[in-house]
């Protein structure tokens, strides 16, 4: 039986390479790999993609595919240039046929016959840019000679695995852009978990777990992502490039976005069928599903000749985020000589109808109002309804379907109307044609548990602020009733009849009351997080209340507000108008507040950005205008975008404060299939009962301690007593992390009142065993805002201190350690601090000192799993220390450079020593005077060859095998070393 071993390249890295040789891919070897690339400032296999280039174009002769490859090397390393190259692999670059005297596109993928590409697996990828910083790709993934996934891997036993691995991620992309420059897509692994996503688009809002699999199992995750044909089409057709807020964004779809462009695709082509329902909940991305379905069919000739796609958007949608996306996709479209056109009224659609237009149309839905009945008969006409629940609301509908009647129309929403049980509403228009009433759902529980969206959890505020429930159920439930609510325009409707309760809501004492509470509360559970917040109005006189009520309360600056126009406010409504902020500001606006460090950090609106508009950073919704059903969802949903900021503290939910009292009663306020929302939307009350029962055990489990002992003593005892074991250390890091999430939501309150001085020692015990344990000592890195502070309280701190000490790994630092106080366990976890440190500060001493960080590693797992206790670890280190101290004498002794000495000691170390005629130390001063022939043979890919090729001299003694294996730890000791 072997023993376990769990480090990143035994346990992760290399299994993950042989999992995908069983699918397809050829694994090489680093020196493989590099030599293909011709050196490692270079980052494509050229000779591999030039044959492949010439194969699948034999059209082109050899200076051609030569010259495409410099084309290709040539792009800038940047996310522009990263969307050029997956253009050139998507086979949508064009290139001169001098025989036929016509351009023709150049094919680097054979997407239909996976088995004729050249796909590589290798690992530990080095890029070395001259003159700057190199970086090492764990794994890297290659497709005809181009990379196109970058794998980072961690330790399974460390619990901040994927945090560490996006900040690696984003380092690559400051330090070493080359490495990103043709690559597509990461994955980020700790055996236990499996995440992908997208260069140049690296965050956590951005990275997804793979769940694409039937078990949980490292082996299929990595088997079903790699999958040639698979893989090749996420190359092909779920990556995206869009603009949003004028920068180009790059994103990949999900597995959930994917089945369902798959099910509309197939729709569409179905013969026997014409409509279809795309249930996927607010936040998961139906959008993206919307337009790649839309750029699939128009691409796809051979299924969809002649055909034309009108996608059906709505005002809100086409002014909102939806703008850019929709140019984006026009000028990919445009890429592919597909024709569109933009419907800007009545009579251009009416136009574009009778003039049998084939191609892409964009047009809103009021659009077709008294568009003639049957426009167009034609069968390959697919309708594409964004918010479908309110697009085809009255009779807008109805002069659609009459306008097309042989079309396809699918209709796209996060609430539909209606009951699937029923058939009624939007269930009965899009998906009668099937058993569930929908063609596909992502519901919201689905989307919280693979973490597309968070739960959103509410509370109500003071009685005296809300309205009574019989007030409520009469002035505004009673009227709502009587209308199909499905858009703010029908909602603003009802309240402009409801006179009682807007005077209620926008009375002057009540604004001022509602805004000093907002105020505070802001101050208290917002602000401190990082987040910013929505007031929500109940119309824009009471917006522009609020604004002049806040101000008295918070910076004037940290407050905007953003509504509709009218013409006749600046005599109706002066105030109103008085604030009203330009088109201009308007788009800054926007803009800014999705950035966490700029101002505004409080939107007040009415009827704008309520729907169509993420700003992952908002956080909180202080709720103050009646809502039910659609209208009320998708505006919750604002607060359900996932964010991660600057120090990776995760926002864990969205926050409503309800002033009205519309979530008194969920299942009146949202009536429609009210069990899919369950479990979505809480009273915050649950996470109270939550952290009272979850802070309590912890304090049974954890906080108990010898009352004999001394304060420092009782904390040592606890730290080192309870998790030298790495399995119990993770428990606890999961416990405490969701006692403080809970805590970081909760407080301030004065239910907590009984529970801080728990909280402050059990974040103690979490610092010092962070600190403890950690390579560097650093203990405050991923307590989240409130915790942070707390911890940095002086007294606090200095008591933590001991646990994070770095001393010198050396005889003197061991004797002082060794007559001081405190357990053996920590001393040892001091000791090997300094070694890292050492190791890492000093890259020519690192040679010498790694075999003896492998023997401090088995002593340290010894210890760990009880094997040895304490004070047999310290005298196994003091072993360490001595050989150290004996290494160090003879290399002073040996009148070699730290280089020399390291080249030496691997020569020495490494099975060459028992050679005949072989001298270490004469091979290592031979080699030292090799090395400085070759100043910049790190720079120069030349050098590095022929300081290469002058090894061999010294080590003739060494039979052939040996010396080329030899050859290659020294070329590794000089790289590591220099």
């Amino acid at each position: 039986m072997t023993t376990l071993k769990i480090t990143e390249g035994y346990t992760v890295q290399f299994p993950m390479v042989g999992h995908a040789a069983e699918v397809g891919w050829t694994p090489l070897t680093p020196a493989e790999a590099e030599a293909l690339r011709h050196g490692r400032e270079n980052m494509l296999f050229k000779d591999v993609l030039e044959e492949q280039i010439l194969d699948f174009n034999p059209w082109l002769n050899e200076n051609q595919a030569r010259s495409i490859i410099e084309t290709i090397e040539a792009i800038a390393p940047s996310i522009e240039g990263n969307w050029e190259v997956l253009k050139w692999m998507r086979g949508e670059h064009m290139w001169r046929d001098e025989n036929e005297k016509r351009v023709r596109p150049v094919r680097l993928i054979d997407f239909e016959n996976p088995e004729k590409n050249t796909l590589h697996v290798t690992w530990e990828w080095r890029i070395d840019p001259i003159m700057r910083k190199g970086n090492r790709a764990d794994v890297m993934f290659v497709v005809n000679g181009i990379p196109v996934t970058i794998v980072e891997h961690k330790n399974p036993k460390d619990g901040e695995a994927l945090t560490r691995a996006i900040t690696q991620l984003r380092r690559y992309g400051i330090e070493t852009p080359e490495l990103l420059a043709q690559t597509q897509l990461h994955n980020v692994t700790h055996l236990l978990g499996y995440w992908y996503g997208v260069t140049w688009n690296v965050s956590r809002r951005f990275i997804f777990k793979w769940k694409h699999t039937e078990d949980e199992e490292y082996r299929s995750a990595v088997q079903a992502f790699f999958e040639p044909r698979d893989f090749l089409r996420t190359l092909r057709d779920w990556i995206l490039f869009y603009v949003e807020d004028g920068e180009t964004k790059k994103s990949v779809l999900r597995e959930h976005q994917r089945v369902a462009v798959d099910k509309i695709v197939a729709r569409c082509a179905d013969p026997e069928k014409d409509r279809g329902l795309i249930w996927h909940t607010q936040g998961s991305g139906k959008t993206f599903t919307l337009l790649t379905a839309a750029k699939q069919i128009l691409e796809d000739p051979s299924r969809f000749a002649g055909s034309t796609v009108i996608l059906v958007v709505d005002r809100n949608e086409l002014e909102g985020q939806l703008k850019g996306w929709v140019e984006r996709l026009i000028g990919e479209m445009q890429s592919s000589a597909i024709a569109w056109r933009r419907a800007d009224s009545k009579a251009d659609l009416q136009d574009i109808l009778d003039s049998d237009f084939r191609g892409l149309v964009v047009a809103m839905i009021h659009k077709f109002e008294d568009i003639r009945k049957n426009s167009s008969l034609r069968d390959n006409i697919y309708v594409f309804i964004d918010e479908a629940h309110r697009s085809v609301a009255a009779d807008l509908g109805s002069y659609l379907m009459g306008a097309v009647p042989n079309a396809t129309i699918i209709g796209f929403t996060g609430t539909p109307v209606g009951s699937s049980r029923a058939g009624s509403g939007s269930f009965q228009i899009f998906g009668a044609q099937d058993e569930d009433g929908y063609l596909d759902k992502y519901s919201i529980i689905e989307s919280i548990t693979d973490e597309t969206t968070l739960p959103i959890k509410y509370m109500l505020a003071p009685s005296e602020m809300t309205m009574a429930t019989e007030d409520l159920e009469q002035q505004f439930f009673a009227l709502a009733d009587e209308e199909d609510v499905t858009d703010i325009e029908e909602l603003n409707k009802v309240l402009d009849r409801a006179v009682g309760l807007r005077a209620f809501l926008g009375a002057d004492d009540r604004v001022d009351k509602v805004a000093k509470f907002v105020a505070e509360h802001f101050k208290e559970n917002v602000e401190p997080l990082g987040y910013k917040a929505f007031v929500v109005a109940v119309d824009r006189e009471a917006c522009a209340k609020y604004k002049r009520a806040l101000d008295k309360y918070l910076p004037p600056e940290w407050s905007e507000v953003v509504y509709s126009k009218n013409p006749n406010d600046i005599v109706d409504r002066p105030d109103v108008h008085a604030l009203q902020i330009s088109e201009n500001r308007e788009e800054d606006v926007r803009k800014l507040f999705k950035k966490a460090d700029e101002r505004p950090k409080i939107l007040i609106v009415t009827d704008k950005l309520l729907t169509g508009y993420d700003a992952p950073v908002l956080y909180a919704m202080y709720l103050d205008k009646p809502m039910r059903n659609h209208v009320l969802l998708q505006s919750l949903a604002r607060v359900n975008r996932p964010y991660i900021d600057d120090n990776n503290v995760m926002k864990r939910v969205g926050l409503v404060l309800d002033f009205v009292g519309i979530l008194r009663n969920i299942t009146k306020a949202l009536s429609f299939d009210a069990a899919d929302v369950k479990g979505a939307l809480e009273d915050l009350d649950i996470l109270m009962e939550s952290l009272h029962e979850k802070i309590a055990a912890a304090e049974t489990e954890y906080l108990q301690v010898d009352g004999k002992l001394t304060p420092d003593a009782q904390l040592e005892s606890v730290v080192y007593g309870r998790f030298l074991d790495p399995e119990a250390r993770k428990v606890f890091y999961d416990t405490y992390k969701d006692v403080e999430a809970l805590w970081e939501i909760l407080s301030p309150d004065a239910q907590l009142r009984d529970h801080i001085t728990t909280y402050k020692r059990l974040s103690q015990l979490y610092a010092a065993v962070r600190a403890a344990f950690s390579e560097t000592g650093s203990f405050l890195g991923d307590l989240e805002h409130k915790t942070r502070r707390l911890i940095e309280e002086g007294a606090i701190q200095e008591s933590l201190g001991r646990f994070s000490k770095v001393v010198t790994f050396d005889i003197e630092a061991l004797e002082s350690l060794k007559s001081g106080e405190g357990p053996d366990e920590g001393k040892v976890y001091n000791l090997l601090r300094g070694l890292k440190k050492e190791i890492k500060d000093d890259p020519t001493g690192a040679v010498v000192l790694q075999s003896i960080r492998v023997k401090a590693d088995r002593i340290l797992l010894d210890m760990e799993t009880r094997k040895i206790d304490g004070l047999a670890a310290m005298d196994g280190l003091a072993a360490l220390v001595r050989e150290k101290a004996e290494a160090k004498k003879q290399a002073e002794e040996s009148g070699l450079s730290g280089i020399g000495f390291a080249v030496f000691w691997t020569l020495s170390h490494e099975g060459t020593a028992d050679a005949v005629g072989f001298d270490a130390m004469t091979a290592a001063r031979e080699i030292e005077s090799v090395l400085a022939k070759f100043p910049t043979w790190q720079e120069n890919s030349e050098e590095r060859r022929r300081l290469r090729a002058q090894l061999y001299k010294p080590l003739l003694a060494l039979g052939k095998d040996e010396r080329a294996d030899t050859i290659d730890k020294i070329m590794h000791v000089l790289e590591q070393a220099s």
